[in-house]
């Protein structure tokens, strides 16, 4: 069984070829060849920049499918093999020998030339599911042993500049048995990026990959896993570059300080909540599983955001807690149709209501929604028509005396900071400050 490394030379990495990477490969073998008869270094030159790293690589995988080569391994020029890499896959193929593609762990030199692991990387990836849900600068890099057959099938979009690697990477893990593992096969130099017509930075990988890595995942939604105080929750992911689903992916709640805020202000046992503008669920999922509540009111008026709200209800299993009549509603001041817009493409909860004859979305008053129910905490997040939502919960205010946790734009903070609260004769008693808003925690004078 051989293996081939294939290593393009783009324009300004001949020295770096010379001088680290094939010498590196050669210790390598030396070292150990692990389950290899013999491995062949293809190193395919394109110095003067007229092919382009993608037909290189495609010209060396097909040279390799000729010679009957099983595996290849994917070594830029600018990179070093370690030397224990054959060694090590041979260890991992004998442990796993059904594998298609393995990665190791993504391991770079520093600003001092030593060898660094990533941080914030997994160490472990076993399903395409797990690499989706992974950002692709903290899943894998190019570096890894490959069934020769199985990379032959796609090999490189050679009419990108750019996120090539990550288009192969999504193809292999749709459709071969592949996985990451704790191994380290080789280091990455950055910032030697290669120069000449074909070129790209850093900055230029990322934005590629990213809409690449948003358009996977909104065809094949997957789930982060979360954890807050040893408890654990699931939401689902249909755009890794939304504000609110990203934070998920990082495994927490998204305003998760604001959260513990309210652990210590909510001040009544099993709460009746009120949740205008729930979004997805992010509060909703940390109310049942932080606050043992009696009762959970999300208020949602836009069918995106709906449908995931009610998936995420459903995953955690806090369903007998929810009571869905606002679902399908926004608030406001007074009864009207309205219409969504939501402005910025990753912030789903950036979506705001406007008047409307015409349109599909129902806005109705806090006071007529809860008129027969309880609320002990209110929490507005209205995108702007936080005073609306106010103004149409008069009589639960009056009648319930809340803690009430508003999101603020800025042309509103005299309104409802000064204004209202002494309107009300409520407190404020906390506050999270943000570029265009300001969380407020209010609660009435009398409790204060």
């Amino acid at each position: 069984m051989d293996c081939a490394i294939i290593t393009p030379i783009g324009p300004g990495h001949r020295a770096l070829f010379e001088e680290s990477c094939a010498p590196s490969v050669e210790t390598a073998i030396g070292f150990s060849k692990g389950p290899f008869d013999r491995i062949h270094h293809y190193a395919m030159d394109d110095t003067q920049g007229l092919h382009g790293r993608s037909a290189r690589r495609n010209a060396a995988i097909r040279q390799a499918q000729e010679a009957g080569i099983a595996w290849i391994f994917f070594l830029d020029a600018d990179d070093v093999l370690t030397p224990n890499a054959f060694e090590a896959f041979g260890a991992r193929l004998a442990a796993e020998p059904d594998l298609d593609a393995l990665w190791g762990l993504i391991c770079e030199f520093d600003a001092a030339g030593e060898p660094q692991l990533r941080d914030g990387q997994p160490a472990e990836i076993s399903a395409y599911a797990e690499f989706l849900a992974t950002p692709p600068f903290f899943a894998v890099q190019i570096g890894a042993f490959i069934r020769t057959e199985l990379v032959a099938r796609f090999g490189f979009d050679e009419a990108m500049d750019t996120g090539e690697d990550y288009k192969l990477y999504l193809q292999l893990w749709q459709t071969g048995n592949c996985a990451k593992r704790p191994e380290i096969f080789f280091v990455n130099r950055r910032d030697q990026h290669s120069t000449g017509p074909r070129s790209a930075t850093g900055a230029d990988w990322a934005r590629q990959v990213e809409r690449m890595w948003a358009d996977a995942v909104e065809r094949d939604p997957v789930w982060a896993q979360l954890e807050h105080r040893g408890v654990a929750a699931k939401m689902q992911i249909t755009n890794p570059l939304d504000i609110i689903q990203n934070t998920h992916l990082q495994g927490r709640f998204f305003e998760d300080s604001s959260l513990e805020k309210l652990r210590d202000l909510i001040g009544v046992a099993h709460p009746h909540i009120v949740e205008v503008g729930a979004n997805i669920g992010n509060h909703v999922v940390w109310y049942a599983q932080h606050l043992d509540p009696s009762r959970i009111y999300p208020v949602e008026p836009n069918p995106a955001a709906l449908t995931l709200l009610e998936g995420n209800i459903a995953a955690n299993g806090i369903g007998d807690l929810i009571d869905r009549r606002g679902m399908g509603f926004g608030v406001g001041r007074a009864e009207g149709s309205f219409r969504a817009e939501t402005t910025e493409e990753n912030n789903l909860g950036a979506t705001t209501l406007v008047a409307d004859e015409a349109g599909e979305l129902k806005v109705v008053t806090l006071d007529a929604l809860m008129a027969d129910a309880r609320a002990d905490f209110l929490k507005i997040d209205a995108e702007g028509m936080e005073l609306d939502v106010l103004a149409g919960a008069e009589a639960l205010i009056a009648r319930d005396r809340p803690l009430i946790w508003v999101e603020t734009r800025r042309d509103n903070l005299l309104a409802f900071a000064q204004e209202w609260c002494r309107a009300h004769d409520y407190v404020l008693i906390d506050s999270v400050f943000y570029v265009h808003s300001i969380d407020y925690f209010a609660i009435p004078r009398e409790r204060a």
